[in-house]
């Protein structure tokens, strides 16, 4: 069987733990945001990734993610 991956991963990703690579990628978001000039609530975006954030942590430690 052929997998596709469904997202570009840069090398150093593929080491990381889900909830790490979620962080980096939201953080590369934000900043985009920031550049675009587009309208964010930058506290209720921070507030929304650690909520995901401590999910997915949770989840690698019982071993789901």
């Amino acid at each position: 069987m052929i997998k596709l991956p469904f997202h570009r991963k840069l090398e150093h990703e593929d080491r990381d733990q889900p909830s790490v690579a979620f962080a980096r990628y939201c953080q590369r978001e934000l900043e985009r945001r920031r550049d675009s000039g587009a309208r964010l609530d930058e506290e209720r975006f921070g507030a929304a990734v650690d909520l995901a954030v401590d999910r997915l942590r949770g989840m690698e430690g019982k071993g789901e993610a």
